[in-house]
Formats: structure tokens, sequence, C-alpha cells
């Protein structure tokens, strides 16, 4: 397969992911062990430093010198010494574009392309797009932006995943809690949908500190790790999911994926994308409005072995195609790789 002109390489292909350590879905962390799993020899680039100690290392020095390249320069050696076939930049604008103008100056240079997972911006990030051989979108409606964008790169739909190495079935048997679970950050159409629930809920994140002082959910304020998240969702029958208005329209979040792995019931707000993903009603339970998503919580718990069925099939769903070794896979045998 060519590609802008370039011959892809063979069936072992050198990848370097390029992006962010510690986003919100663990691009880079997920991406990485999944190549590992692949047998693709695999390096990762986080542009905030690949430790923590290394990020404010970047930013002292780059203080101290009064200039922003230093991090630029480590890049340029990890490419001249690894000589990746595929890098693959995950949230593709929020890499600065320095790094793309320096795989251009390659020689060689390697196939790129990108993921997007949020909404952009329709005014100032076509460069960062043209210079990728393919974008692949977490939701639909990306598709509209891109195009009103201007942007001359093909894209293709691509959802978000779990990995099922690490969101799985508690080891020994657990007594499940008959609570809904939603571990999110507040926005405003979340907080609409759990003002809507006529039980009490699990809620934790941040900024829910008013819905806390009001004493009907049992509300943390605060983030958590995700060993933490995990233990969760492997000790609660359901788990509710509302999407984060400010970034997606269409498509679903890693909170459609990651419960379901843990074998959870998720409730998931009705979604254009859904239905590429699971079967509703069979391996995931949606909700248009406040109604629906009162009388599915009630059926839940009133029918526990209804609750088992839809986890089973949502687990099997998650297995089969939405892991994150399925997203690789996707991902190499689209760029012949």
């Amino acid at each position: 397969m060519t590609i802008k002109g370039r011959r892809t390489a063979g069936p072992s292909a050198r990848i370097l992911l390029l992006g962010k350590r510690g986003s919100l879905v663990l691009w880079l962390e997920n991406l990485y062990h999944s190549c590992v799993r692949l047998d693709h020899p695999t390096q990762v680039f986080a542009i905030n430093g690949n430790t923590p100690l290394l990020g404010l290392w970047a930013k002292w020095r780059e203080r101290a010198s009064n200039e922003s390249g230093w991090m630029l320069r480590r890049f340029e050696r990890v490419l001249t010494r690894f000589r990746p076939e595929l890098v693959l930049v995950t949230g593709v604008f929020g890499v600065p574009l320095d790094y793309y103008r320096l795989l251009y100056a390659q020689n060689r240079r390697p196939v790129i392309a990108g993921l997007v997972g949020d909404r952009f911006s329709i005014t100032d990030n076509r460069e960062r797009a043209d210079h990728c051989d393919r974008l692949y979108y977490t939701d639909t409606r990306f598709f509209r932006d891109a195009e009103a964008a201007g942007f001359t790169t093909g894209g293709r739909y691509l959802p978000l995943a779990a990995d099922p190495e690490l969101f799985r079935p508690a080891r020994t048997h657990v007594v499940r809690q008959e609570e809904l679970l939603f571990v999110a950050s507040r926005t405003t159409f979340r907080e609409t949908v759990v003002r809507g629930l006529e039980s009490p809920a699990r809620i934790i994140g941040t900024d829910w500190s008013d819905l806390a002082r009001e004493d009907f959910h049992r509300v943390r304020n605060r983030k958590i790790g995700r060993a933490h998240l995990i233990r969760l969702y492997q000790h609660h029958v359901a788990v509710l999911n509302a999407r984060n208005e400010a970034n997606v329209e269409h498509g679903l979040n890693q909170r459609s994926f990651e419960p379901p792995a843990c074998g959870a019931v998720v409730l998931n707000d009705d979604l254009v994308d859904l239905p590429r993903c699971f079967e509703p009603g069979r391996e995931i339970l949606v909700y248009r409005d406040a109604e629906e998503l009162n009388a599915l919580v009630a059926r839940l718990w009133r029918e526990p072995e209804f609750a088992a069925r839809v986890a089973t099939a949502g687990r099997r769903r998650v297995l089969a195609e939405h892991t994150y070794e399925h997203r690789m896979a996707t991902i190499l045998n689209d760029l012949g790789l």
C-alpha cells in the first residue's frame, strides 16, 4: 500500500507513539501495551515527559535556557536512533507543529497517523491535520468538522476501547453493590442526568461540591486513580455513563467500554455512534430521558438475572471487538503495515 507517495513497511512495523502522558483516556499507555502484545517494536515519546520527573526537568531546562527546544531535540534523537516506520500521534491537535515539521524533515519519513478524541477548532488545526497520512476519529460528528476545516487527510471512525488485562472482573468472587456508580467530572449535562435519578447513586469526580451538600447521593468530590476505578467497576452491578457535551457529540467515551470489561452493566445516554459498537438492550442499556433511566435502574435491581445477561453480553462484545489490540490492528491493516 502507498500513502501520499510512500511505500509502507513490512509485517512487523516499528511504531513510535507520540502525545501526552497521563491523558484522561491514557491513550499512550494503553496503545503501548497493545503494541507490545502484538509484538511490534514500540517506543513512547511523551511531549510532557515520559515520566513526571522528566517533565519537571524539561520545564526547568527550558526556563533556565530561555528556549523551548530541549524536548524537541530529544525527540529528534529518538527518531534517529529508533527509525520508526509509523508514528501514531494521540491527540493530534495537542502536539506542537514543530514535531510534525521535524517528522517531515526526515530522509525516510515515517507514516504519520493521528487520533482525534475531542472536539477541535475548525480554524487553526489544518496544518497539523494535513501533516498526517490518516486521521482516526472517535466521534462520527468530527468528519463534518474536518470537512468544514478543509482537512485534506482522509479519516476513519475508530472508537475508544478497553485494556482487558487491566479492566477485568475481580479474580475472586465478589458480591456486587446494587448502587448505581458514576465516576466522572461534573458537566451541565451530567448534572442534569444525575439530578433526574430517583434513587441515590455513588458519584465520584471533580466539581460535584454542590451535589455533595444536598446529601442525597453519596458523593466523593475528587479524582481517583485507575486501580481504584477498576475495583469500583468490579464491585458494582451497574455504571452510569453520560457524555461530556464539551468534547463529543456522537461518540462513546471510555466509560462505554471499561465497565463492561469488568463485568458491569453500562447505562449509556443515547448516542448516534452507540449502535456501531454495541447492541442496545442486550449488551448495553440506553436511556433518552430521566424516565427511561429510572425505569432501567429499577429493572436491574428487580431482575438480577437480566443484569447478569447484559453484563455477560457486554463483556463478550468488548473482548471480541473493543480492545486496544483491535484498535492497533485496525490502524496497521488500514495503513498496510
